[in-house]
Parts: C-alpha cells; sequence; structure tokens
C-alpha cells in the first residue's frame, strides 16, 4: 500500500527542483552593448596579435590587452545572473552560434593568399568580429 503523502512530497520536491534550475538558467537580457563590444574588441584585439605588423612587440602586448578586456566583458555579461550554464536552445542554433562566427573568420584568412598575411589578418578579424557581433545581437546571448 503506497502512502500518498510520500508521493505528493516527491511531486513538491520534483517541481521545486525544476523550478530552481529554471530560474539558474534565466537571465536578464544582455545589455545593448553587449553585441557591438563583443565584436569589435574580437576584431582589433585578433587583428592586432595575428598581423605581420611593425613593431610587433608593442602591437602584441596591446593586442592581448584587448584580447582580455574582450574576456572580461563575455565573463561579466554571461555570468549576470550569477550562475554559468551550458547554452541552451536547439542543437543547429548552438552550432550556429559557434560555429558560424569561426568559419567566417576562417574564410576571412583566405585573402592571405593573393595578398599576404596582413590583410588575411584584417579580413579574418573584421569577418570574424562582424559575425561575432551579428549571431551575438541576433540571439541577445548567453540564456
Amino acid at each position: 500500500m503506497r502512502d500518498h503523502g510520500d508521493a505528493h512530497a516527491a511531486r513538491q520536491a520534483l517541481q521545486a527542483a525544476e523550478a530552481a534550475r529554471a530560474a539558474a538558467r534565466s537571465r536578464p537580457a544582455a545589455p545593448g552593448w553587449f553585441a557591438p563590444a563583443r565584436g569589435l574588441l574580437f576584431a582589433v584585439g585578433v587583428g592586432l596579435v595575428s598581423g605581420p605588423w611593425p613593431e610587433h612587440g608593442a602591437v602584441l602586448v596591446a593586442g592581448m590587452a584587448v584580447l582580455l578586456a574582450f574576456l572580461a566583458v563575455h565573463a561579466a555579461v554571461i555570468s549576470r545572473g550569477g550562475v554559468i550554464t551550458m547554452p541552451g536552445g536547439p542543437l543547429p542554433r548552438r552550432l550556429m552560434n559557434q560555429l558560424g562566427p569561426a568559419t567566417v573568420y576562417a574564410l576571412g584568412w583566405l585573402a592571405a593568399i593573393p595578398f599576404g598575411q596582413g590583410v588575411g589578418a584584417l579580413c579574418a578579424a573584421v569577418l570574424g568580429g562582424a559575425a561575432l557581433w551579428t549571431v551575438t545581437a541576433l540571439d541577445g546571448h548567453a540564456r
């Protein structure tokens, strides 16, 4: 003979756990500046780090500082809900958000074949940053 009180308590505990998980995953919308900041910091940082620029030591240090700012902005916005979770949503959307900017960045390097490393670095950085800005803006990011 089953105790209906235990089943009811278990059901309530399960519902409370599901509500807590949903609350942990939900975050306020990303601030409006996040998508452009993310795209621009990526483009500038990667462009500075990956090209064959004169005075490469100083440019490399500046590029690393910009990439650290990129990571700091990303961490501040992603963790704004207090809990960092894996991205949700359907698999095709997650793949687009992750692989889209990486693919566009890689395609930008094709400009290096006819024009050299400097042009390839700039094209890859600009295209990768624009793609990152776009997917971030479209997704409202960090759900």
